[in-house]
């Protein structure tokens, strides 16, 4: 089905599919976070400006991680599915360190918002992982296909 190769041809596009796909993802669960928990504007991390800047940033430190994986692992899928696991699960612990910080950090903060914020956590992490690892690699070759007896 995928060779275990990586081409920067392919890592280029597939990477920007991840980001973009990430970012729309983000944006609209923040927009039905906010329009259904009543979440306040004055809460700061679900502002659109953090919200593009860190899911654009992990989203690329995700292709990042994938193409160094890819070059120098042995089994490189599994190895990626568990650092991004990995990172992810340590991604939700600042979020509830905002939760229970006592006075809050942020204006606005409730339970809601940080559950908004974990929710985008989640499908981030859900969309880089499929994306890049069912997609990342080139299709085998004709020359590379085993046939059966």
């Amino acid at each position: 089905m995928f060779s275990k190769r990586i081409t920067w041809k392919r890592l280029w596009r597939v990477g920007l599919l991840t980001i973009v796909a990430s970012l729309v993802s983000n944006l609209i669960l923040r927009m039905i976070g906010i329009s259904i928990f009543h979440i306040s504007s004055t809460f700061a991390p679900l502002g659109i400006g953090p919200v593009v800047f860190w899911t654009v940033v992990m989203a690329i430190g995700a292709v990042l991680v994938f193409a160094l994986v890819g070059r120098f692992a042995q089994n490189p899928i599994s190895l990626f599915v568990i650092i991004a696991f990995t990172v992810y699960i340590l991604t939700f612990y600042p979020d509830y360190l905002v939760l229970f910080a006592n006075p809050p950090v942020f204006p606005g903060t409730t339970f809601y918002a940080i559950a908004t914020l974990l929710s985008m956590h989640v499908i981030e992490a859900i969309i880089c992982i499929c994306i890049l690892t069912l997609m990342g690699f080139e299709p085998e070759s004709k020359d590379q296909k085993k046939t059966l007896p």
